[in-house]
């Protein structure tokens, strides 16, 4: 599994992923798999 679809996995299940991204997911990549731009804020839970 890619890092990237890991991510995606975590995402459906209701995670916060914006630890992710820099590291393991490009900011492009958070786009596309939360249909938002990446602001570097963590989401409230």
């Amino acid at each position: 599994m890619s890092n990237f679809q890991f991510v995606k996995n975590i995402y459906n299940w209701g995670m916060d992923i914006k630890a992710y991204v820099g590291s393991w997911i490009t900011k492009d990549e958070y786009k596309q798999i939360t249909g938002q731009d990446y602001n570097g804020e963590a989401q409230p839970a």
